[in-house]
């Protein structure tokens, strides 16, 4: 290939990916007008938990981890009374 072939090749390759930007360009400023001026978007609902709720799940999670401590403990305890 000569030169002027590659540089050809080249100028062709630039071509193609201009042209797909200006398809991309226009894609997002299509997408951009879709939306209504002045209209609020609506946020979603936070869900709320209630207190008792919330005491529940903190109680059981503090048993759990309860007892995985007794358990640690014991296991140290075996360990000390085995040396």
């Amino acid at each position: 290939m000569s030169m002027n072939q590659v540089l050809t090749e080249i100028d062709r390759g630039i071509a193609v990916l201009q042209k797909a930007r200006a398809l991309c360009l226009k894609g997002e400023a299509a997408a951009v007008t879709k939306v209504k001026p002045g209209k609020p978007t609506k946020t979603p609902a936070k869900s709320s938990m209630s207190e008792e709720s919330r005491a529940r799940i903190a109680a059981a999670q503090k048993k759990r981890w309860a007892k995985v401590k007794r358990e640690r403990n014991k296991a140290a305890k075996a360990a000390k009374a085995g040396v």
